[in-house]
């Protein structure tokens, strides 16, 4: 009987980065009621959101997550800009997605903590996932928990009618990448 060879094959930055936003799907799936995923959504006002998901079969909330990929970890000065960003997009909740590696810094982890992370009007706050850096390694298989960890739970931001409406449009017309069965 023969021994496998292991591959030392890298993945690519196209399979790095569909392997962290599956990954975060996938923590979003678990976390939501039968929601409806999309990644990568082409949708006004939601350029950079790698992946959204609508609660409740695409009847329920509306939940956007923006990945930093390891190449674009951010440094303190950029995250004003992000959330800056972020605040900006049509969703009630709104997540930052960053390797691990970069949690550990401290200025990362005290903006989420601190006042920048929340809207100015006092209603939302950014939420915080942190992703192995493991996920970029193609012969690392997933952890249990998928590789993916809701370090701060964000908070529901206010969303008008007008910026729902467009929200709407597309659920209605697209189909989601990932759906649950029931």
């Amino acid at each position: 009987m023969g021994t496998a060879a292991v591959s030392t094959r890298s993945l690519s930055l196209r399979q790095s980065n569909g392997r962290i936003a599956n990954t975060v799907a996938d923590l979003l799936r678990k976390k939501l009621t039968v929601p409806e995923i999309y990644l990568r959504p082409r949708i006004l006002g939601l350029a950079g959101v790698d992946v959204l998901a609508v609660d409740h079969a695409g009847s329920g909330d509306i939940h956007g997550v923006k990945i930093l990929f390891g190449q674009d970890a951010p440094k303190a000065i950029g995250l004003a800009s992000l959330f800056t960003r972020l605040k900006a997009m049509p969703l009630h909740f709104k997540y930052l997605a960053v390797p691990q590696s970069i949690v550990d810094i401290p200025t990362v982890y005290e903006a989420f903590s601190g006042v920048r992370a929340f809207d100015a009007q006092g209603i939302g706050r950014i939420g915080l996932i942190c992703y192995a850096a493991s996920l970029t390694e193609g012969d690392v298989p997933l952890l249990s928990d998928g590789g993916a960890t809701l370090l701060i739970r964000p908070e529901r931001f206010l969303l008008r009618g007008e910026k729902l409406e467009t929200m709407e449009r597309f659920i209605a017309k697209a189909k989601p990448d990932i759906a649950v069965r029931i």
